[in-house]
């Protein structure tokens, strides 16, 4: 530290300062990237590599970063006023942002740790300052920041505000803040499943039909759709030229799906699942709200079963493990990390609330067609909502 200090203060350093970011966009599981040496002295992007810091791996182990063209403001440091929240704006431009992440929804991103490094260029591995293998790297004080939200997003770039571990921003206590509409109460907070000392808020769902108190098992995602077994309800068959209200159909569709390795991606013919709401003879269509609903699935879970995910997420298999229902997030040629289905790089819940009426409804009215776990087009108008949002609260600013 002493001596990079004392490199800086010179009238001429003689060497260009580097900044460095690391994304933990999952725990244990990092993006690294930088704005490349093109912002300093005019040379072509190209990534570089700088030691390991961190005890619990490998202290002067080899990183890469990534070459993006990087744009960040607000990093500047204040002894008074309020805390500054930066912006990072990344190129996204080919796809080389969610690339590095593995292909992961930018949105899974908020709540991330983002650390960021800054040394000069001759400490990089294989420069003249280089400490080498086995060494702390010589760099300052590192500054850790969390993605707070995407502030804009577009084709070439995406924008994240970054907050302060110590940003508390909004909390009120020890009252509950009115929001509109979103439901606050933690998902499944309050359910019977749950011992009495460690239940909260007001939803009580417990992923089941509401038939005589406890039905077959229901499942929604974050994007309020039904998620059910593959060979539930009879199976589903080829949509043709007309369909009948409450069947289930498959549609065929060309995807891009990734490999094995996580980055690899190949066009595949795959399938779209899709409930009937009345007996027509209109094709499925996500725009056709009367006639159809789409149905995502799940299978057991299987060691020896490949899961895949894909470019557009919400294709991502679904599995359902010891009760629990799971989505892929990430694949990895390492099979014990698959197998070991828990939150994290490669999994993610897959039972999820969209926090809205809708999603409420869509649970607690939910209809099952004989006993088969299909839920019925119509919603049940009988039951009480556990919605714990405000919806006649308009927020003003």
């Amino acid at each position: 530290m002493t001596d990079i200090i004392k490199t800086a203060q010179l009238q001429d350093p003689g060497s260009s300062v580097i900044v460095l970011y690391e994304l933990e966009y999952a725990e244990g599981s990092f993006a690294y990237f930088y704005a490349g040496k093109a912002e300093f002295d005019g040379s072509t992007l190209e990534n570089v590599r700088f030691r390991e810091w961190r005890s619990e791996y490998v202290i002067g182990a080899e990183i890469e970063y990534t070459a993006i063209p990087i744009e960040a403001e607000g990093f500047d440091i204040k002894a008074d006023g309020a805390i500054t929240r930066p912006t990072l704006s990344i190129a996204n431009v080919g796809t080389a942002l969610s690339d590095s992440i593995g292909g992961l929804n930018l949105q899974d991103l908020v709540g991330s740790k983002l650390t960021k490094r800054v040394t000069l260029e001759k400490y990089l591995v294989g420069n003249s300052g280089d400490v080498g293998a086995g060494l702390s790297p010589v760099e300052y004080p590192r500054t850790v920041y969390f993605v707070d939200r995407i502030k804009s997003k577009n084709v070439l770039n995406v924008t994240f505000e970054l907050a302060a571990p110590f940003d508390l921003q909004g909390v009120r206590l020890p009252r509950r803040v009115i929001v509109g509409g979103a439901c606050p109460f933690k998902y499944k907070g309050a359910t019977t499943d749950l011992p009495e000392n460690v239940r909260s808020g007001g939803c009580d769902w417990n992923s089941r039909f509401l038939k005589d108190g406890y039905g077959s098992r229901l499942f929604l995602n974050e994007f309020d759709e039904y998620i059910i077994g593959i060979g539930y309800g009879g199976g589903f068959t080829p949509w043709t030229a007309s369909s009948t209200a409450a069947s289930l159909y498959t549609t065929a569709q060309d995807l891009d799906r990734y490999s094995t390795d996580g980055l690899t991606v190949s066009t595949v013919s795959s399938l779209n699942y899709w409930q009937a709401l009345t007996s027509s003879s209109s094709p499925p269509s996500d725009t056709d709200k009367v006639n159809w609903r789409r149905i995502r699935t799940w299978a057991p879970f299987s060691p020896g079963t490949t899961y895949y995910g894909y470019k557009n997420t919400k294709f991502n298999d679904y599995v359902l493990k010891d009760g629990v229902l799971w989505k892929i997030r990430l694949l990895s040629t390492d099979t014990s990390v698959i197998t070991e289905v828990k939150e994290g790089a490669y999994w993610t819940a897959g039972d999820v609330c969209g926090k809205k009426i809708k999603s409420c409804s869509l649970r607690y009215g939910a209809q099952e067609i004989s006993n088969s776990s299909v839920p019925a087009q119509a919603i049940a108008a009988t039951q009480y909502l556990r919605f714990g949002g405000f919806p006649g609260v308009q927020q003003k600013r």
